[in-house]
């Protein structure tokens, strides 16, 4: 599966990044936190730039037509077959934002709201034994037909929602602790071992007490002290050691 329609694993948010920066139709800070969002929080891309209103979706899917040279088409004037409506679970359909068109054969037409990713689309081509031949449509006009085909979907979609919020909202507030714990353990650990780098039994030589001076032999003779210094009269250099 999946080697019928040629040129789809071009479809990634990496390099539709990439003309968009190319063309400086969007900022890089912009795209830079898009594609962050994408990871984290597994919105699509191209929604959440039309989404922020940083681009309309028609610029959007303009770009991906003729970049990528794929054909446009707006779901809702395509007779959509009874046979597409039941091929994909509507669960897949109202995760990706993508209307079912027609099958031919193991070939199921959609409609993507403006583009969805190559790695979900195998997905959906591996889970759902299939291929997919994808067209250029509109985040709206999606969620319009989703709406006339599946009267739970907007409850889905407000579910959908509040789910993603509560999960930016928990990692906003508990997220960044843990992984500031962990990176302070590291530095800690890294820390104790710049402070005591000296080997215990090397420590404890050093704190032992000096030894006393040896006493004077028993004979009562004591060994003459050195001779005082007179001016003008150098220091003699110590002695250098033995040789080893």
């Amino acid at each position: 599966m999946g080697d019928r329609v040629k040129g789809i694993e071009k479809l990634t948010s990496v390099r539709l990044a990439e003309i968009l920066t190319e063309r400086a139709v969007v900022s890089s800070e912009v795209i830079t936190d898009a594609l962050y969002a994408q990871d984290k929080n597994g919105e699509a891309f191209a929604q959440i730039l039309v989404t922020g209103g940083h681009i309309t979706e028609w610029d959007l899917a303009k770009l991906v037509t003729e970049h990528f040279n794929l054909p446009f088409l707006m779901a809702a004037n395509y007779q959509i077959s009874e046979e597409a409506k039941k091929r994909l679970p509507k669960e897949v359909l109202f995760q990706h934002t993508i209307v079912p068109l027609d099958v031919f054969g193991d070939i199921v037409c959609v409609a993507m709201p403006v583009m969805i990713s190559f790695d979900d689309m195998a997905k959906i081509q591996r889970e759902h034994n299939c291929d997919l031949f994808p067209y250029v449509g509109l985040i709206s006009e999606n969620k319009k037909v989703l709406t006339d085909m599946h009267k739970d979907y907007p409850m889905w979609l407000e579910a959908e929602q509040k789910r993603r919020e509560e999960a930016l909202r928990k990692r906003n507030t508990g997220g960044p602790k843990a992984n500031d714990g962990d990176w302070m353990s590291i530095f800690d650990a890294g820390d104790m071992a710049t402070k005591d780098p000296v080997p215990k039994d090397a420590a404890k030589k050093k704190v032992e007490p000096a030894k006393p001076a040896p006493a004077a032999p028993s004979g009562g003779g004591l060994k003459p002290s050195a001779p005082p210094k007179t001016a003008g009269q150098q220091t003699p250099p110590p002695a250098s050691p033995p040789p080893a």
